[in-house]
């Protein structure tokens, strides 16, 4: 295997595009009664460009959903800080967008009702409300379904009336937790491939996590390698394959990437448990 090609090394931030996310020192813990505090993260130090594709991967437990959560303003680190365009973040924004592995989406709307609800919320007004929810259901292909309730759709539509529901709230920063985790193998990679097509049109910054290597190596343009309890970044590899990534998976280069990758898992699992 030539290391050379998936060696971690450090992001030069100042010849690329701008830091958009600023992750610093991050440590997360867990009060646990009479045992003590459980470390779920301990200082993570991790940015992300704007435009960027970053996953994270690990073992079970590993505290990347915690880290996404700090990320969303849904949880508060108890060390360190986040950064989001140079701004410390307070609570969730509109500006970040999150779509979890069980979709969020209201199962008494249908399909129109729920992308609209977060312009709603906005105050946008109704005709510019139905414009943008029209243009997103085309995006997703869910136009067909606009007055179907999510109980007469797959799982896999019920993930794209999720992504659309984002996406209508024009967030600038994708947050992806397992959204396709709970998908057979074909919905997950129709998925997948739909979702590098929304997002190399547009290019918004996105920090998904994934249990899959495979979906990691295709998705991203970097993927970060997360320590077992108490979550750390162990490695950073660089996805050297070019885009667009249709025939990706076939080529002896992903295979190389997946196998340095699951080692690098594998690895520090077994020390883990050993």
């Amino acid at each position: 295997m030539n290391n050379t090609m998936v060696a971690a090394r450090p992001v030069d931030v100042a010849k690329a595009d701008p830091v958009h996310v600023d992750m610093r020192g991050v440590t997360q813990r867990y009060r646990t009664g009479r045992r003590g505090d459980l470390l779920a993260l301990d200082r993570v130090d991790l940015q992300a460009r704007r435009g960027e594709f970053v996953s994270i991967v690990g073992p079970s437990g590993c505290g990347k959903s915690t880290l996404l959560y700090i990320v969303a303003g849904l949880l508060e680190a108890s060390d360190g800080e986040v950064l989001v365009d140079g701004k410390k973040i307070n609570g969730p924004d509109p500006q970040r967008g999150l779509v979890l592995q069980n979709s969020s989406i209201f199962p008494w709307r249908t399909v129109e009702e729920n992308v609209a609800f977060g312009p709603l919320m906005a105050g946008v007004a109704a005709s510019k409300r139905r414009t943008l929810t029209k243009h997103y259901l085309e995006m997703v292909g869910l136009k067909k379904f606009a007055a179907f309730y999510p109980r007469e759709l797959s799982g896999g539509m019920k993930q794209r009336i999720a992504i659309a529901q984002m996406l209508a709230c024009g967030p600038s920063l994708f947050l992806m937790d397992e959204p396709f985790g709970a998908l057979d193998s074909l919905s997950r990679e129709v998925l997948q491939d739909q979702l590098l097509q929304l997002w190399e049109r547009d290019r918004k910054t996105v920090l998904f996590v994934t249990h899959s290597i495979d979906e990691a190596v295709l998705l991203s343009d970097r993927v970060v390698v997360m320590s077992p309890l108490p979550g750390r970044v162990k490695e950073i590899v660089p996805i050297d394959l070019p885009r667009p990534r249709e025939e990706a998976r076939a080529s002896q280069a992903f295979g190389q990437l997946r196998n340095h990758i699951w080692e690098s898992i594998r690895q520090e699992t077994m020390e883990a448990i050993g």
